[in-house]
């Protein structure tokens, strides 16, 4: 980024930018892009963080309780909501968090007058879909197309990068310090698991977090949806393969769970199981898509490929 670039974003914003979710992992690189562009950080936090530098302000608020939204809101040139959840918890669902808390950060902010709305999303997202969780997230979807603000949003595919949770995983796996221990686990189809039924796009945080950041003041963007991967797909197999080799050359080699095996187990639900019955149908969908519309209104943003970010960062993670 430029010096000039950089300089002409700071003299604007003299407003906030409030980022729900900001203290996860792709809150922090969004909020690390944010001010190498020189705007002004609002997060809204559970409770106040050391994960966030001293430049970020923090609002403590939760967004299934609107009454807490209006401080972090107020005088927000504009919201990035990331607020997500992979599976349920006993506290909170998927329509909980995903529908009604979109539903009240947009309240929140409609009422305060933002006029600017950018929302996390996911690959995969449509009114029929399978899983639970793809539906909530639609339904979080069409709830930002009918607000008042000028909405963007982003499905990305998987994620991925330093200090991610699958990032890490992949690393105990290919170390074999996290069961299965002998090999990387994938969904697979046929009997025993072998066949590879789906291919991903991984995509590097930095680059998400690039989208999200020059989405704010980018009128091409304006009312969009935008799908989100990396510039290479792969198989599961190939995929775990490449992640192996990008931790050390390691010989844990990846090996199919049969989807028929997986889903009963998490219709089981058997005590420490690491996936559920919605991540297993989400699995045998391709996680691919079509750049082409967000590199043409996003021009100069690289996307940067797996296996040689993966080497890099992996570095640091040893």
């Amino acid at each position: 980024m430029s010096e000039n670039v950089r300089t002409e974003f700071a003299a604007k914003n003299t407003k906030p930018i409030l980022v729900t979710g900001a203290a996860g992992f792709v809150g922090r690189n969004i909020v690390s892009s944010l001010r190498q562009l020189g705007f002004k950080v609002r997060a809204l936090v559970r409770q106040n963080t050391a994960d966030l530098d001293s430049t970020v302000e923090q609002v403590v608020g939760n967004i299934l309780d609107r009454a807490t939204l209006a401080p972090a809101v107020e005088g927000s040139a504009a919201v990035i909501h990331l607020v997500g959840i992979i599976q349920p918890t006993r506290n909170a669902g998927f329509v909980q968090v995903h529908a009604q808390g979109t539903a009240n950060v947009i309240a929140a902010a409609q009422a305060v007058g933002v006029k600017r709305f950018i929302q996390m999303s996911a690959l995969g997202v449509r009114a029929n879909a399978r899983s639970i969780y793809h539906q909530t997230k639609w339904q979080a979807e069409q709830t930002v197309r009918e607000s008042s603000m000028s909405w963007t949003i982003f499905r990305p595919s998987m994620i991925h990068g330093p200090g991610g949770e699958f990032s890490n995983m992949l690393r105990n796996w290919a170390t074999g310090k996290a069961p299965p221990f002998l090999f990387m686990p994938y969904f697979g189809g046929g009997v025993l698991g072998q066949k590879p039924v789906s291919k991903i796009q991984p995509i590097y945080v930095g680059d998400v977090a690039e989208f999200f950041v020059h989405a704010i003041k980018n009128p091409h963007s304006m009312n969009k949806t935008y799908e989100l991967g990396g510039p290479q797909s792969m198989t599961w197999p190939e995929f775990l393969h490449a992640a192996a080799q990008a931790i050390g050359g390691h010989t844990r080699f990846p090996g199919g769970i049969p989807i028929w095996l997986a889903k009963a187990m998490s219709r089981l639900a058997l005590p420490g199981l690491p996936f559920t019955y919605d991540q297993v149908l989400m699995a045998q969908e391709d996680n691919t898509c079509d750049m082409t519309a967000a590199l043409n209104d996003f021009p100069g943003l690289a996307l940067h490929s797996f296996p040689e970010t993966a080497r890099e960062y992996y570095k640091t993670m040893q």
